[in-house]
């Protein structure tokens, strides 16, 4: 709905947000492009003022179809993106173990380098994707990835990913910090919250920043936006941090890459 777009992005931009996260499977890109020229220079901003991370659609991985895909986006943004992925390892349509996988990853990930060398992508990377999928890209890519976006909260921490991410100098962003609002009602996140008298979400937010994590709370309500920001006024001590370590069982509320060749 093109109106709640433009309401959560009046709110985001409002209270200082800058980083717009999309995808073209998302079917909101032209939404979020409108609101942005009418947003922008209300709060005295320009385009260069935000980022705006879009990914690339399963069903166009490959060299036919990711270059027009990347168009399409491009087109919506003016011209340029700050930050491309590929949004899953796998391919729309094609089994999970098909080996032409591996091949239109590959083939997208080179087209992707073409975008980034000519200048119409600042940042490039890829989403959901495993420690295997990673070491599988180090073995074609002549541009490293600059950006992971992959599925984390105390439930599912992915350490060895973000270890790897944090020596490799990839931008670890983590989507679905609330475990699709699971979490919220977690009795330890609760306890947490009381303690800090602030809400559940604000301690998950607080927990994924002070992991390293770019946290990427999605919400369609305004004011969730405001809640979802206010965590800046608090720090998770020690103890707190260990209580959310241990929730940490590998549970996935989103997709599961794992399955991907």
């Amino acid at each position: 709905d093109e109106k709640v777009v433009h309401d959560v992005l009046h709110t985001a931009l409002s209270i200082g947000v800058r980083l717009i996260d999309t995808a073209q499977c998302y079917r909101n890109e032209e939404h979020i492009s409108r609101s942005l020229s009418e947003l922008l220079p209300k709060f005295s901003l320009s385009r260069s003022d935000v980022t705006v991370v879009s990914k690339l659609d399963p069903k166009n991985q490959g060299t036919e179809r990711a270059g027009d895909a990347i168009e399409r986006t491009l087109k919506c943004f003016g011209g340029y993106v700050d930050v491309m992925l590929i949004h899953w390892p796998g391919v729309s349509k094609m089994k999970s173990d098909d080996p032409l996988v591996k091949e239109r990853r590959k083939e997208s990930w080179k087209v992707l380098e073409e975008y980034k060398k000519i200048g119409k992508i600042g940042l490039i990377g890829v989403s959901n994707y495993t420690m295997n999928h990673l070491q599988d890209l180090t073995n074609y890519c002549s541009i490293k990835p600059n950006v992971l976006q992959n599925e984390f909260h105390p439930r599912y921490q992915e350490k060895d990913v973000l270890k790897y991410c944090q020596e490799n100098d990839i931008v670890f962003m983590g989507y679905s910090p609330f475990g699709q609002s699971n979490l919220l009602s977690d009795r330890t996140v609760i306890e947490i919250a009381e303690r800090h008298n602030v809400a559940p979400s604000n301690v998950l937010v607080q927990w994924c920043v002070q992991k390293g994590v770019v946290c990427i709370p999605r919400t369609s309500k305004p004011e969730r936006v405001r809640e979802n920001l206010d965590y800046s006024n608090f720090k998770l001590d020690n103890s707190d941090m260990q209580q959310m370590e241990l929730l940490n069982d590998g549970h996935k509320f989103c997709w599961d890459p794992n399955r991907v060749i």
